[in-house]
């Protein structure tokens, strides 16, 4: 078994340079389709053959997608887009695109108009209300039209058994790594703030497969050592994405260890289970329908509102730190009623704006400083 440190390292080898991860993939003679945040049937590009590759923008400037943009839009859709515009994705024989929100709608729209043919968009439209049939035989409609632009993007056909088997790896993965969620909570002293989102990303460029095995054996390291919480102050993140270094080198700064999570570019995205038996399309969509508690999501009954709160409850965490994506409308909306929901259940929280476009967080920095000395 490797040690812990030699499985970090290689993580963070992969998650700090996804091109190098790209060119193995290319190298290998394997086609490479972007997917988008979030909640996408990647799976279906897994069965084709090809590489699904998280593109969920990057720390930088947006100056070519000014061009398509306002300025008032999220980060993440104009950072993804001028990737795209700038020739940094144009290795990928696909770009899968969700529409779960009015940005990422347009975003769609902008990348097709500002990339054309470069790199083909394979558009996933979800119905929001999945608790009905209807909900249902549309996303299965919706999921054929996927599988054929996969097809189309990937040349090469997409079974139903090469799609049941991607489902159930898929699903093996996730459970893989909601285990990872819990045990490094519980292990901040061998698994650092910026280590865990390492492993987390590395997942998003990595073959699935081999991605799955390494953190298998890291947990099975982690399961036995002894927990190591004493001395830190434990806390749940909540919001769209954390993996920003100034705000992760903050939370290790001031001792913060992360219980549990509610990000959508974590544990969110593991969140999802496929029925392994019936249509495997169908199966595709039935994930789709069950997710619950989501703040992109259509929850006319604010489950994910209450989610946190036991998030935090069920793992004894000391606070809440609410990571607010700049100018993400449902994420806008939600998190006042978040934070007065755990005030009400007397559990501190603080929240934190992020953006990839912003260049200091020093406000960030005296923010998280006091909730640390809150929380002593």
């Amino acid at each position: 078994m490797a040690c812990i440190d030699t499985l970090l390292a290689a993580f963070a080898e992969v998650a700090v340079d996804p091109d190098a991860q790209l060119e193995k993939h290319l190298a290998a003679g394997k086609r490479v389709v972007g997917v988008g945040p979030y909640h996408v049937p990647e799976e279906l590009v897994h069965a084709a053959g090809a590489v699904p590759f998280g593109v969920w923008g990057c720390v930088g400037s947006s100056v070519e997608a000014k061009k398509y943009f306002p300025p008032f839009y999220c980060s993440l859709c104009q950072m993804t887009l001028e990737m795209g515009l700038t020739g940094t994705l144009d290795k990928l024989s696909g770009m899968m695109i969700t529409g779960l929100c009015d940005t990422l709608r347009a975003f769609s729209q902008n990348w097709k108009a500002g990339m054309g043919s470069k790199v083909p968009m394979i558009y996933v439209t979800n119905a929001q209300n999945r608790f009905i049939e209807a909900g249902r035989r549309y996303t299965v409609e919706a999921y054929a039209e996927v599988k054929r632009r996969v097809e189309e993007c990937c040349d090469a056909l997409v079974t139903d058994e090469a799609l049941a088997r991607s489902i159930k790896l898929y699903n093996e993965w996730r459970a893989t790594m909601r285990e990872f969620v819990a045990l490094a909570g519980q292990h901040p002293a061998e698994v650092s703030v910026s280590a865990r989102s390492s492993v987390i990303n590395a997942g998003y460029y990595m073959d699935k497969a081999e991605h799955m095995s390494m953190v298998q054996e890291l947990n099975a390291a982690l399961a036995a050592a002894p927990v190591s919480l004493s001395g830190y102050k434990p806390i749940v993140l909540s919001g769209i994405y954390e993996d920003i270094p100034a705000i992760t080198a903050i939370l290790e700064e001031n001792g913060f260890a992360i219980v549990a999570d509610d990000m959508a570019k974590e544990s969110r995205a593991f969140s999802r289970q496929v029925p392994e038996t019936g249509d495997p399309l169908e199966a595709l969509a039935d994930g789709w329908c069950a997710l619950r508690a989501d703040t992109e999501l259509f929850d006319p009954r604010k489950e994910h509102i209450e989610q946190v709160v036991e998030l935090a409850k069920d793992n004894a965490a000391a606070g809440v730190v609410i990571l607010l994506a700049k100018f993400c409308d449902p994420e806008e909306f939600e998190a006042p009623l978040v934070k007065k929901a755990l005030g009400k259940a007397g559990i501190p929280a603080v929240t934190i704006e992020v953006d990839q476009s912003t260049e200091s967080y020093e406000q960030a920095r005296t923010q998280l400083e006091t909730f640390a000395d809150l929380l002593g």
